[in-house]
This record gives structure tokens, sequence and C-alpha cells, in this order.
């Protein structure tokens, strides 16, 4: 009979923090006489970011070249640039939004796309009209990011069919962050398939709070700003050097992940997880190329264990986790 053999992915060894907080800026001031795309970039070279390209609430009718030199400029100091494209709650015409993508992809180099208007509910009209925009971007670059914006807790089948890679599942003034309960799904997902913006935040105090709170409810992205309506993203907030600086810290501070075994019956090998709180997914593989998810394990004290039912169908067994 040949035994399998049960092997921890080198990527979980002790030492390898979670994955990093980001911070996604809606970036819809222009690049030119101010210091704002520079300050992104900057940051960029110190925390995971994300800026949303808007020249005009879409892509504009010519490329511009103070935003070519911006976007060059920040994906030389690693950080990424994903573009704005609005659906009016699915009542804009998907020919209208696909040319909006075709022309920004003409004009710009990209990571994705940034759909707002996004709806909230389970029509299977809405949902559709999603996965087609979604399967649309996908087919211009597999690679490219989809993140959506409903703004507000919604079905868990925008991550499930799929439509959205990410999910701004708030944004709104920061007074009703404190209140805000997200979906109990959120935690069948890792932390990094989710974003919330809040504005009107007027100090740095209020801000920390609010990024330690954004962690506990599973955010991944975050961005809070002292802006507010009508428009609360043309600019950056007084305490935008205190809020990288943060998430900076945060992200240095997370305990190395550790995967062990702790168990084995009948060849049924049990893990136990060690890391930082919130969401993992651990995935498996017969080798180190072809890695597949085994479970998502929800553990807000940073501790859990994971049973693979299916590794005797397998010679061997490598394991991994993501956060």
């Amino acid at each position: 009979m040949k035994i399998p053999l049960v092997i921890l992915g080198l990527a979980t060894a002790a030492g390898v923090t979670a994955a990093p907080l980001g911070i996604l800026v809606p970036a819809y001031f222009y690049p030119n006489g101010n210091s704002y795309w520079n300050d992104l970039s900057n940051a960029a070279t110190r925390v995971p970011l994300i800026a949303i390209l808007n020249p005009d609430s879409g892509p504009g009718t010519a490329q511009d070249a103070n935003y070519v030199s911006a976007v060059a400029n920040l994906h030389q100091a690693r950080g990424q640039v994903i573009a704005y494209v609005h659906t009016s709650y699915a009542a804009r015409a998907l020919s209208q939004v696909t040319n909006d993508v075709s022309l920004y992809l003409a004009f710009y180099s990209l990571d994705g796309f940034f759909i707002d208007e996004m709806t909230d509910d389970a029509d299977t009209n809405h949902l559709n009209y999603y996965a087609t925009l979604y399967q649309y971007i996908k087919s211009q670059n597999a690679r490219f990011t989809v993140a959506g914006n409903p703004g507000t807790g919604t079905v868990e089948a925008y991550l499930g069919q799929p439509v959205t890679d990410l999910l701004m599942t708030f944004e709104d003034e920061s007074t009703n962050y404190p209140g805000y309960v997200p979906s109990g799904w959120v935690t069948n997902h890792l932390a990094r398939q989710f974003i919330h913006v809040a504005y009107g935040l007027t100090n740095a105090t209020t801000m920390s709070n609010d990024v330690n709170l954004a962690i506990t409810r599973n955010a991944g992205w975050i961005y809070f700003t002292a802006a507010v309506l009508p428009n609360p993203y043309d600019t950056l907030p007084a305490y935008w050097t205190n809020e990288v600086s943060l998430v900076q810290a945060l992200n240095q501070a997370m305990p190395g992940t550790q995967i062990k075994l702790s168990g084995l019956t009948n060849w049924i090998p049990t893990l136990s997880i060690t890391g930082a709180a919130g969401v993992y997914e651990i995935q498996t593989a017969s080798d180190f190329a072809g890695w597949t998810p085994l479970q998502v394990l929800y553990t807000p004290t940073g501790t859990g264990t994971v049973t693979d039912l299916t590794a005797s169908n397998r010679a061997a067994s490598f394991y991994r986790t993501q956060q």
C-alpha cells in the first residue's frame, strides 16, 4: 500500500506575516499643480496601495499626458491603478460601459477597473449584468482586478458568481461607521476582498480608531478622509501621512503565520493554524504548482484547526495559507 506523504508548504513557515492591510484611494484629483499623486506614489513604497483613476467620471475622450505620467510613477512605486466606470445601478447600457473600458485601455496602463453604482440585491438580471461586465474585463486581461461598489452590505452572490474580485461594502459618512454591522457572510471570504471607505473624519485620532475597527470587520482595504460631500475625493486628508504610517505599523506588527501538523488518523491530517485573527484560506496541492482551496477558516482568536479528508486521495499533500 502506498502511504500518503503530508508536507507543510514552505509558504506557511513561522515568520510569514498575514496579508497586509492596504489603502484604496478614490484619486479624483488632477495630477497637475498639486502633490497628491506624488503623495500616493510615496505611500505605495510603504504600504499596499490602489488608486482609482477617474479623469472625467470615466475615461474622457482623449489620453491626458499628466495622467499617463502619474500612473507610470505610481507603478514605479509598486502601486496599482484601477479605472472608474459607472453603471447607474445596472440601468446603463453594457455597451456604453464596455466602451469606457476600451477607451481606458487605449489611453492608460491599468491594473483593473472600479465599477461604481453597483446594485446590492439578488436580482438575477442585475447579477448577470455585472457577471457579463466582469467576464468582459477579464477577457481583456485575466489578471485585472475588478472592484465593485454597492457602497453598503450586499448579497454573497456578488463574490460567489463571481461579479467582482473586491467589494466596497461601506462608503458613507464617518459618523455612520461605528454603528455599521457587516453582513454575516463576509467571514466566509478573505479580508483582501472587502473595502471600507468613510469621509468626514475630522482628526487623526478618529481615523486611527476607524482603521482598527475596519480590521475587526474583515476589511483588507481602507481609506478614511476628512473631506466631505459633494466630492470627498478631490483631496487627501491633512492626516494622510499618519494614515499611511499607521497602516505600515499595523502590517509590521502582524504576527507570523504558522501551520503545523497536529494530528494524523488513518492518514487524514489535522492542521493547526496560528497567526493574526481573521479569515484564512487553507490551500492544498500534490505539488507546488496546482494549489486548490481546501477550506476557509474564520478565527477571531488567531488559532484554529482544519482536517483534510481529501488527503488520502493524494500521494503527497502540501499546504499553505492565504489571508
